[in-house]
């Protein structure tokens, strides 16, 4: 793909996605037409106010939800956040002291989910984090039996934002409504961190079988500084920010209706094209499968049938450093990474970790995702480095 003014591979799709350009072209026409805050009651306040609960209805159609259950935000991190706090300190509200809340998880979720939870766990609220398989898919059964009285929040992932693997999240959606209905209870909440998702799965609430869901819209061709939050209206939760009454009073800030309006295109293409966009993206990853077969030391992290179809996160076990490779990588005109781009100064990947095997795999992982406009070319220039890398390590 032509990248910037050279030919470079952009092969960092998990990072961030390109911006669409009917996605752009979306967010102009929002920027000239709509210059008023949508709160303000004069006319050009209300065209504002139109424009943003039309957007908010085109997402609740996409989602198979209803429009007051979405909730915009700046992004993933934000949504986590706010989801997993607000269903929280909503418990805390009613008088329910920390040691009698108790949370699951597991831990491979993305450092926002994560970090958030422990926040809490050091406040008192108990935690069971749930270990995934040697593939990295985590088990219905290990979470559901991890179910007690007083679990009131089920944070488990879609997709894994590092090795791709998708999670059974239907599946433990069914069991937790069944458990609801026979207990008459609406806890636990079943909430999913869909932000690697939309360009590949579907990714509406009824056939994920969830009560809360987190997107971002940079990570499906749309603008950075903008995700959502889907909440089913039985959920109760609180704010994580007070001070105004945007967002159904849930999340007060003045909305950008631009970055509102790219938000809304980028999960409408992502979903009107998403098979063709599949099948091209398989091929181009599965290529690049089958020609690390033929390099030595390479290791695949996580299942290949449960996986997205842009994701390959493999670990080099000669290498001695492996953000040295990706500045390599960097040199040889493709960008790629090691890690989340999340984790800054951490020497292995705690994803990687979790699945066991040679401890080596944590500290030499190189992840390659691919997009719409990743080619053949591109993947035989990785394949190329790779073998490179390889051979010095073996010479």
């Amino acid at each position: 793909m032509i990248w910037g003014n050279k030919k470079r591979v952009y092969a960092d799709y998990a990072s961030t996605t390109l911006l669409n350009r009917e996605v752009a072209r979306h967010m102009r026409y929002a920027e000239r037409t709509y210059i008023a805050n949508p709160s303000s009651i004069y006319k050009e306040g209300v065209d504002a106010h139109v424009f943003l609960e039309h957007e908010r209805e085109r997402v609740a159609r996409l989602l198979s939800v209803r429009s007051h259950e979405i909730y915009f935000t700046s992004g993933g991190t934000e949504a986590n956040a706010t989801i997993i706090s607000g269903v929280i300190n909503s418990r805390i509200k009613k008088g329910i002291v920390p040691r009698d809340i108790h949370v699951i998880t597991s831990i491979i979720e993305h450092s926002s989910v994560l970090e958030t939870i422990r926040t809490f766990e050091k406040q008192g609220i108990r935690v069971t984090y749930i270990i995934p398989h040697t593939d990295g898919i985590v088990r219905v059964e290990d979470v559901t039996k991890a179910v007690r009285p007083e679990t009131v929040l089920i944070s488990i992932m879609y997709v894994n934002n590092e090795i791709g693997t998708i999670q059974p999240i239907s599946k433990i959606g069914g069991i937790v409504r069944k458990m609801r209905a026979e207990t008459m209870s609406e806890y636990p909440v079943l909430h999913s961190d869909a932000s690697q998702a939309p360009l590949w799965l579907d990714c509406s609430l009824e056939g994920l079988r969830i009560d809360a869901l987190t997107l971002d819209a940079h990570k499906m061709e749309g603008p950075r500084g903008i995700g959502a939050m889907v909440v089913k209206s039985h959920v109760l939760w609180e704010p994580l920010m007070v001070g105004g009454g945007q967002e159904f009073g849930k999340r007060p800030t003045t909305e950008s209706l631009s970055l509102i309006a790219g938000f809304t295109e980028a999960l409408a293409h992502a979903v009107h094209d998403r098979e063709r966009r599949v099948e091209k993206v398989r091929k181009v990853r599965d290529t690049l499968v089958s020609l690390t077969k033929n390099i030595p030391d390479i290791v695949i992290n996580g299942s290949l049938v449960y996986r997205l179809p842009n994701n390959l996160n493999v670990s080099l076990l000669t290498l001695s450093d492996a953000e040295l490779a990706i500045l390599i990588f960097d040199k040889h005109g493709v960008a790629c990474s090691t890690k989340s781009s999340c984790l800054k100064g951490e020497e292995e990947s705690y994803t990687v970790k979790s699945l066991g095997g040679d401890p080596r795999c944590a500290r030499t992982t190189l992840r390659f995702s691919f997009g719409p406009h990743s080619t053949m070319s591109d993947i035989r220039r990785i394949a190329t480095v790779l073998a490179r890398l390889s051979e010095q390590k073996n010479k």
